[in-house]
């Protein structure tokens, strides 16, 4: 079929890229050459210090006295470069579709931009501490990702026996567990289907349970990516708010969902911008 041709060309041009990546590094390791990391952005403090990489980890690993293969390296870096794209795309478009609808948290959350970063807001360099004193960003974003979680279900296997209400099920069971419905119990989140940062204030967050907030899963299994994430999407959203207003499109209202993984509109999510002075 033509699509499978069309797709194995993009898996090999993917897998071509990770193999360079690795094989780069592993050059690098070998004749150490490997850069310095910049390890502290305060002038006062600057030093340099060599950091151990995700992918040096993988090179250097050992399973029963053998290193991992080049395609046990790939598997794991493929995961780690691809994987976070969709899920991470999908949270920033469904916030900026949230922003469009709702245009007074929009301008409240422009005020905070400017509030934190000052005078050349449009400009600064947005650091990892920077970026920790936007609370109603963090907010904002938390909702976004409660009402529209870009992976809405994972599953899991029992590796033990389980008693619910009751019934005992055995272990090896499968369950689909939907964080999208999780997200919307009334009793945790009254009216739920409404979109309001304010449920994530610290006041309001007190009352919830470990499980009721889920959108990177919990546990030991949770999405390796979680912390990254939230950074891209909050450095996207601080980036486009703080140049354009974000304007509901015409078709707004026919915007239908549908998941395979990765929870996505069924064809695009139309917005419009405009420049602020």
């Amino acid at each position: 079929m033509p699509n499978a041709w069309e797709q194995r060309k993009l898996i090999r041009r993917l897998h071509a890229f990770t193999d360079s990546v690795i094989q780069k590094r592993r050059e690098q390791l070998k004749d150490n050459q490997v850069p310095e990391v910049r390890e502290d952005h305060q002038d006062e403090h600057l030093y340099t210090k060599r950091k151990e990489t995700f992918l040096d980890l993988l090179l250097n690993v050992r399973v029963d006295g053998n290193s991992l293969s080049d395609l046990d390296i790939r598997e794991e870096v493929d995961t780690f470069m691809f994987e976070g794209h969709d899920t991470t795309t999908s949270g920033i478009a469904f916030t900026f579709y949230q922003l469009a609808k709702h245009p007074e948290i929009q301008e409240r959350l422009y005020q905070e931009i400017q509030d934190v970063l000052g005078a050349d807001f449009r400009t600064v360099p947005l650091t990892y501490s920077t970026l920790q004193n936007f609370p109603y960003l963090d907010m904002v974003v938390k909702e976004s990702l409660r009402l529209l979680p870009p992976v809405s279900f994972i599953g899991r296997r029992l590796v033990e026996d389980i008693e619910i209400n009751g019934v005992t099920v055995p272990a090896g069971t499968d369950f689909t567990i939907p964080i999208y419905v999780i997200h919307r119990n009334p009793a945790i989140y009254p009216d739920p289907e409404r979109f309001d940062p304010e449920r994530f204030s610290e006041s309001n967050t007190q009352r919830r349970g470990p499980y009721d907030y889920i959108p990177f899963s919990i546990g030991s299994r949770n999405c390796i990516g979680q912390r990254y994430a939230l950074l891209e999407m909050k450095v996207a959203i601080v980036r486009m708010v703080s140049f354009y207003r974000i304007l509901p499109g015409d078709t707004m209202h026919e915007i239908r969902l549908k998941t395979d993984l990765v929870l996505r509109p069924d064809k695009s999510i139309p917005i419009k911008l405009a420049a602020r002075p």
